[in-house]
């Protein structure tokens, strides 16, 4: 998280903006930003998604994806790129190599059991196609919850406040396509 926190200042004070301007902006205090910024603390997926739209760059940039990347067409399963663990019992894979051109940013999403996206719902701009693959998974949107199991999909505005939770005994494995990519 050493590339995050060096990027984030890097993009930070390129556009001229303070560490007390941008925490406001995203909701989180100065002095956490600070340590992010150093390296001693990591943001929530939620957090590092806000601080990305905030500088109007991507995750993967932030993170430092996007550094030397030749265009790669094909990612191989073991191949894939793990983004560290985005909240409890929740992984995701990058299905993709990391450009800045691309239109879409294909995920997969693995859920353990109990795993949800959070105690609130998030939003941002964009949308999103969700395919469940393996279990069941909820996704609540604004004041609706849709129950899918294996084989359904999904596809909404991101702007629509949502979350979403693994409603199976076992493991749950999702696609997720979500544009503008953001990692």
């Amino acid at each position: 998280m050493k590339s995050l926190g060096i990027n984030l200042k890097r993009l930070r004070e390129d556009q001229g903006t303070t560490l007390r301007e941008m925490a406001k902006d995203i909701g989180v205090s100065p002095s956490f930003l600070s340590q992010v910024e150093k390296g001693k603390a990591s943001p929530s997926l939620t957090t590092l998604k806000s601080i990305a739209d905030a500088l109007q760059t991507t995750i993967g940039n932030l993170v430092g994806e996007d550094a030397n990347q030749k265009e790669k067409m094909i990612t191989r399963e073991d191949e894939r790129k793990s983004l560290k663990q985005v909240s409890q019992g929740i992984q995701m894979y990058l299905l993709s190599e990391v450009n800045p051109y691309k239109q879409m940013q294909p995920l997969l999403f693995k859920l353990a059991v109990n795993a949800a996206s959070g105690e609130t719902s998030y939003a941002h701009y964009g949308q999103e196609f969700v395919l469940v693959l393996k279990g069941a998974i909820e996704i609540s949107l604004g004041e609706k919850n849709y129950q899918l199991k294996k084989g359904d999909s999904i596809y909404f505005n991101s702007s629509t406040p949502h979350s979403f939770k693994n409603l199976n005994k076992g493991e749950t494995e999702a696609l997720w396509i979500v544009t503008p990519p953001s990692f």
